[in-house]
């Protein structure tokens, strides 16, 4: 499941002609990610996210936005997943060191996009042991989020987190508790009528087939 490209939410502070234009660093860093213009958008959230040292709710929802950006880009550009990381361990420890300081994302999230950083490298990595460490730590990651995720209530990520488990586990060679992982988000889906419902309900009879695969007609033992 990709993560969506979301608005910052970010805006100008009153003061905030006396000083750096974050807000105009902010906007040209969404137009360049917007068009695919990488290499000049990522300087510019950097130095937004600099600026934002005195203001750290402001700096920490955009650490998390640049993260997710970070993590999109990893499939093409592998060296880019422990920048993303950094910026989600960045963010869950100002989260979980804040508490009952509202901010936009509860800790599971942060640490649902954290494990998805893992994750999503493990696609790349091409030696074996640092491939299965990587999964072994998205899945705690994963599994430590999922439990949050149920006692918030959040079940669209919930959805998204029981899905991302069902993956580490099929790349770990675990087919049956992947189904059952898959099982949990397709129930959520159906239940809350959310949009990923055809995709894994698709992903979820893949691995049962896999599981038990279909005979050919006429291949049947007599």
């Amino acid at each position: 499941m990709a993560s969506p490209l979301i608005s910052t939410g970010l805006t100008a502070e009153p003061n905030e002609s006396d000083g750096p234009p974050i807000a105009r660093w902010i906007s040209e860093a969404e137009r360049y990610a917007l068009s695919g213009d990488y290499d000049t958008a990522l300087p510019l959230y950097e130095r937004a996210i600099a600026a934002l040292a005195e203001d750290k709710p402001r700096q920490n929802q955009l650490r998390y936005r640049y993260g997710i950006i970070l993590n999109a880009l990893g499939a093409r550009r592998p060296d880019l997943y422990p920048l993303a990381r950094s910026q989600f361990e960045a963010v869950l420890d100002y989260v979980e060191s804040s508490p009952g300081i509202p901010f936009e994302h509860s800790a599971a999230r942060v640490r649902s996009a954290l494990a998805h950083t893992y994750h999503q490298q493990s696609a790349s990595e091409s030696r074996p042991h640092q491939r299965t460490q990587m999964l072994h730590t998205a899945y705690q990651l994963y599994s430590a989020a999922q439990k949050q995720l149920h006692r918030e209530r959040d079940w669209q990520n919930l959805a998204i987190t029981y899905f991302n488990l069902g993956q580490v586990c099929e790349w770990q060679g675990n087919l049956e508790e992947a189904i059952e992982w898959l099982e949990e988000a397709v129930a959520l889906d159906r239940r809350h009528g959310f949009a990923d419902l055809a995709e894994d309900l698709a992903y979820l009879t893949a691995l049962r087939e896999q599981v038990n695969p279909t005979q050919p007609a006429g291949n049947t033992p007599i």
